[in-house]
């Protein structure tokens, strides 16, 4: 097989040409313009990727497109994929993390010996896979199961990969904005075990609110009988503008422009009566916003366990942490949809000043499925 540049492209009735390139859009715009509009996709085959990026998304893709003569009949089979499904032994990478790869490259493919959607058992692009493919790819089982109760879960399933995926992503969505949503007051406290990173969640909420909203809050240390030190959040308060106390009676005038942020020790989730004398204290200080911060990355069970004591002390928001380390986010899924807290923020790493999004919809459906979906454009080319 022979390559050629895309200054240099013979199209030549019946030839067909090899594309490796960045994504399927990328794809549409060279076949469009260098093969011009009559051309076909025969098929596509993501190459490199791991994890769900290997059956979704990948940084390179390998698309076999013709130039059809005139006898040629056009139908819809122009956009079917024939990505590999062998399962990965590492995890889904983050996304952005992929190295970019070169300048599309076209290459003419001998007639006969291009790549079709038949080939090889582990084709995943005939209707009926997509179940099996997000099961293969590691989606969480839980919510696996949930999308397979969805009434038009049939009619999903039935869909190309590419068309199914897409609604499941529309449905996930539809869901996330149908739960109900609890607004914050200006009284905010963060709760939750110890060592699931509340502190520096409460820091990147502090820098949030100064930078970004230009609002002047306040932070009240908490105890309730149990040492809760103030070294790195009183350093982080001073460089940043805001007053720390120690004592509630000696708090300002809190409202919408000074908001109070409260900082509890952590919690042990063996300790039941430290979540109770902990929603007294929060009853008494009338805060009617509480965060539970989660470690994303711990177990399910874990986190469940968690999420029923914090409803204890009456949560009604959830943070997550550590998002950065998760190797399957999907499990964060049936928690956010079904947990009667309201979604707050996602935050990534240690810095105290990074990473930090209200956008958890967006950060969910980016992570569970990373960049965009491989054959988005593809889709759009079949139906232009």
């Amino acid at each position: 097989m022979s390559a050629v540049t895309e200054d240099k492209v013979d199209r030549k009735e019946g030839k067909r040409f090899k594309l490796v390139v960045r994504s399927a859009e990328e794809a549409v715009r060279v076949i469009r313009e260098k093969l011009g509009e009559d051309a076909r996709v025969l098929s596509v085959k993501q190459v490199g990727g791991e994890g769900l990026k290997r059956f979704i998304s990948s940084p390179k893709l390998e698309v076999i497109a013709e130039v059809p003569s005139p006898d040629q009949q056009r139908d819809d089979a122009n956009a079917l994929t024939n990505a590999s499904v062998e399962e990965a032994p590492s995890e889904a990478a983050e996304v952005g993390q992929a190295e970019a790869p070169a300048p599309p490259v076209i290459e003419e493919k001998p007639d006969g010996d291009a790549a079709t959607p038949s080939e090889g058992q582990d084709g995943v692009g005939s209707a009926g896979e997509t179940a099996r493919i997000l099961s293969k790819a590691g989606f969480d089982p839980a919510l696996l199961s949930e999308i397979q109760s969805w009434a038009d879960w049939s009619k999903i399933n039935e869909l190309p990969l590419a068309d199914g995926l897409k609604e499941i992503t529309i449905g996930l969505s539809d869901r996330f904005r149908s739960t109900h949503l609890v607004p914050t007051t200006d009284k905010i406290a963060l709760l939750g075990a110890p060592g699931v990173g509340k502190t520096t969640t409460l820091c990147k909420f502090l820098a949030h609110e100064v930078f970004m909203n230009k609002r002047t809050p306040h932070v009240l240390k908490v105890e309730n009988g149990i040492p809760n030190p103030d070294d790195a959040l009183r350093i982080f308060c001073e460089v940043v503008g805001v007053t720390l106390f120690r004592e509630a009676g000696n708090l300002p005038e809190i409202g919408e422009s000074s908001p109070l942020y409260l900082d509890f020790p952590g919690l042990s989730l063996s300790h039941v009566d430290d979540w109770v004398e902990t929603k007294e204290t929060l009853d008494q200080l009338d805060v009617r916003t509480r965060v539970l911060v989660l470690n994303g990355a711990y177990d399910r069970q874990v986190l469940l366990k968690n999420i029923s004591s914090g409803k204890h002390l009456g949560a009604t928001h959830v943070a997550f942490t550590h998002f950065d380390e998760l190797s399957n986010s999907t499990k964060l899924w049936p928690i956010i949809l079904h947990s009667g807290l309201s979604p707050m923020c996602i935050c990534n790493g240690q810095n105290v000043t990074g990473d930090f999004t209200t956008s958890v919809l967006n950060q969910m459906i980016a992570r569970t499925f990373p960049e965009e979906l491989y054959s988005r454009g593809f889709a759009s080319y079949r139906r232009a």
